[in-house]
């Protein structure tokens, strides 16, 4: 008989990626994902029988198409990283379980599942499906790179570039954040209205803020006459929190695409 245990090392655990996502990253996935991976199927030698029909590894077709659709994800992930819509997360995340359910050994797509939590904060889930990629390719470097980067973050980072200087926010860092803020000010208002304010919170901890807190924002770190949180009020926030807890600071810049120690943009390669 057919096992659990040998159904998932052949075809990978997409009922556990899948559980993960819809539980702990906010974002909301492609309903037929639910129909096939909501739950565990109650015949494991059927569920098995049915995969081995299905999946053929040495087929070069399959294989380049989903090379292609990875090269095509790795492309959305720079354009998140530039306007911050949480919509394209969450239809690369969909297409990459997709792709692992008709081609289960491709690691990149288990990298590019990770990354998505990574930059939703959510790093021991990010490792947990890094390993699972791992296991199906442990020459996948990029999968050492990003697990590197979570330990990183996990252990606390001793930058090389400054974050504070006289406890007031540093050059280096000042100019980061305001590039943050103005990508997020859709409108070039000079603050973030709810909606976008809602859109940095969500992109930068991967929740959705109650409409009391986004107003409370504005009013402790400064807002406009609409009570919207201004740029020098993102600023306050950013050096109460950096005084407080800088390794979170550095983990937010990780997150909008900078590299924590250096404070320079990363993915432009």
């Amino acid at each position: 008989m057919i096992a659990y245990g040998e159904a998932i090392h052949d075809f990978g655990d997409l009922f556990q990626v899948y559980d993960i996502f819809t539980t702990t990253s906010g974002l909301t996935l492609d309903p037929a994902l639910n129909t096939k991976f909501g739950h565990y199927p109650p015949h494991w030698r059927t569920y098995y029988t049915n995969k081995n029909k299905a999946i053929h590894e040495d087929d070069s077709s399959l294989i380049d198409e989903a090379d292609r659709e990875y090269a095509s994800a790795q492309e959305h992930l720079k354009s998140f990283q530039e306007d911050g819509n949480p919509e394209i997360l969450t239809q690369v995340a969909s297409k990459m379980i997709w792709i692992l359910d008709v081609f289960p050994g491709h690691a990149g797509c288990y990298y590019i599942l990770g990354f998505i939590l990574f930059v939703l904060n959510k790093l021991d889930e990010a490792t947990l499906l890094l390993q699972m990629g791992r296991t199906v390719d442990p020459s996948f470097e990029p999968i050492d790179d990003l697990e590197d980067e979570i330990e990183r973050i996990s252990s606390g980072y001793k930058g090389e570039e400054e974050l504070l200087k006289d406890d007031e926010l540093s050059e280096a860092l000042e100019t980061v954040l305001l590039e943050i803020f103005k990508k997020f000010d859709k409108d070039k208002d000079g603050a973030l209205n709810a909606k976008e304010l809602d859109n940095f919170i969500f992109t930068t901890n991967g929740s959705h803020p109650p409409a009391t807190f986004l107003r409370q924002m504005g009013m402790r770190f400064g807002a406009n006459a609409r009570g919207w949180l201004t740029k020098n009020g993102f600023l306050a926030f950013y050096l109460e929190q950096t005084l407080d807890d800088p390794s979170e600071t550095r983990n937010d810049l990780a997150v909008h695409g900078y590299d924590p120690d250096t404070l320079r943009l990363k993915m432009e390669e």
